[in-house]
Formats: C-alpha cells, sequence, structure tokens
C-alpha cells in the first residue's frame, strides 16, 4: 500500500471521526444529520448529473432505506449515550455484522485469521458494552448495535450500485432521498432543520470529504486493505474526546480496531 493511499485512508477515518465528535456534540442531532444528507448532492451535483444511477434504481431505492434507518439510529444513539462507547461500538460491530452475514448466508468459508478477528472484535464490542451498562446506557448501546446493523446494509448495497455506476453518483442520489424519508418518518420540522442548518452543512461537508478521500484511496490501493484501515476512525473517534476515553474503552476500541482489520483482510 502507498504512502499517498495511506495518507488518504488516515485522513478519510480523521474527517469521518471529527464529523460524528461535532454531530454529538450538537443539540439536535438528528436535524444536523438530515441537513448533512441534504447536503452531499449538492456538494456531488456534478457527478450526479453527469452520471445519474439510473441503471440501478432497486438498489439505489435499497440503499436509500439503510442510510435513513442509519441517521435515525445513530442520533438516537448519540442522544442517549457517551461517543466514547456508542461511536466504537456502532463502527466496530458493522465489520462483524458482514463477517456473520458471508458465513451463515452467502456460504463463505472463514479462514483462521477472520475467525481470530471476529473474536476479537466480539471481545472489544463486550468490553465496551459492559462499561455501557455500567454507566446504565443499555438504550444507547442497543442503538449503536443498530447502527452498527444499518452500516453493514448500506455498505454491501453501495459496494453493488458502486459497481455498475459512479460510486459518487449513487451515494449523492441516495442521501438525499435518506434525508426526505427521515425527515418526514420522524417528522422533524423546517424550524428544527433551519436551526441545524449551519451545524449541519460542516458535518456533511466533512461527511463527503471523507467519502470521496475513500474513493481515491481505492484508485491507488486495493480495496481490502483500504476497508482494513478504515477502522483506524474508531481510535481517532477516542483521541478526539480523550476525558472520556477510560483505559477499559481504549482497550475495548484497540480490540475491535485490530479485530475488524482481520476480519476485513
Amino acid at each position: 500500500m502507498s504512502a499517498a493511499a495511506i495518507m488518504l485512508v488516515l485522513g478519510s477515518a480523521f474527517l469521518h471521526a471529527s464529523w460524528n465528535v461535532r454531530t454529538h456534540s450538537g443539540d439536535d442531532r438528528r436535524a444536523t444529520l438530515i441537513v448533512a444528507y441534504f447536503a452531499v448532492p449538492v456538494l456531488l451535483s456534478p457527478w450526479l448529473l453527469t452520471d445519474p444511477p439510473t441503471e440501478v434504481l432497486g438498489v439505489l431505492a435499497l440503499s436509500a432505506m439503510a442510510h435513513s434507518g442509519y441517521i435515525w439510529s445513530l442520533s438516537a444513539a448519540y442522544d442517549r449515550g457517551a461517543l466514547a462507547i456508542t461511536y466504537p461500538i456502532a463502527r466496530g460491530s458493522a465489520p462483524l455484522i458482514v463477517a456473520v452475514v458471508g458465513v451463515w448466508f452467502l456460504d463463505q468459508t472463514p479462514s483462521a485469521v477472520t475467525i481470530g478477528g471476529v473474536v476479537s472484535v466480539a471481545a472489544g464490542l463486550a468490553l465496551i458494552g459492559g462499561v455501557a451498562l455500567g454507566l446504565g446506557e443499555r438504550s444507547a448501546l442497543l442503538m449503536a448495535l443498530t447502527t452498527g446493523l444499518f452500516i453493514a446494509s448500506y455498505t454491501l448495497l453501495d459496494a453493488k450500485g458502486a459497481n455498475s455506476t459512479s460510486g459518487l453518483g449513487f451515494f449523492a442520489a441516495a442521501t438525499p432521498i435518506a434525508a426526505l424519508t427521515t425527515t418526514l418518518a420522524s417528522r422533524v420540522t423546517f424550524t428544527r432543520l433551519r436551526a441545524a442548518a449551519r451545524q449541519g452543512v460542516m458535518v456533511g461537508l466533512m461527511l463527503t470529504s471523507a467519502y470521496g478521500l475513500i474513493l481515491l484511496a481505492y484508485t491507488r490501493a486495493d480495496a481490502a486493505n483500504v476497508a482494513t484501515l478504515r477502522a483506524t476512525s474508531i481510535l481517532f473517534g477516542l483521541a478526539l474526546v480523550p476525558r472520556a476515553a477510560t483505559r477499559p474503552l481504549v482497550v475495548g476500541a484497540t480490540l475491535v480496531v485490530g479485530g475488524s482489520m482481520m476480519v476485513m483482510s
């Protein structure tokens, strides 16, 4: 993996952790995420207009629904618990879910490294989950795990869509549908969206930049290596909230990151 690819992935991981920290610190997390998702197609309009994903409308609709669930569950998790708990759980559970799906539903034979990675991720999640339960953040833990399920879902769907059309165009088409769906389903008012506009646009800019850097990294390195290094966003997230990073959380997050790298390698 070249130095340029490594820098692109680490930059993306840092931006991903940063926009999550910014979202968690806001007053209205759901409205912030909705505005951010509405901002994506504006930022990516050249790709959306030049290569709209018309050939994969079914996959696009499913991806939008998964992203809508992600907005709902992530904002709910952040409303109920600390970022140092919810972010590692949400991000770390996704590769575990993907691995389990591959074994049980796609009839893939896991390697010894994959099995070791699954065990490491599970142990790390259990350690972080124990901290959450000790703090009485049971509902936050549940919402974070639900977020991981939606992350795994849209990851698989977005990969399928990007293989058939422009990755940026597909993402730009899915995000406003997800934002509109969440707005209507959650009955988020225009007043709330307007109040969260500034925060949401900043989150949207970081979110879009993180996604763009990953796509650039895919052109310079093997996709498996890129996906592996992306797990470092969990450690960046803890580094950005140092006061909340207790020893059990750091150990748990390290196990999750290490296990994720093994699962995705």
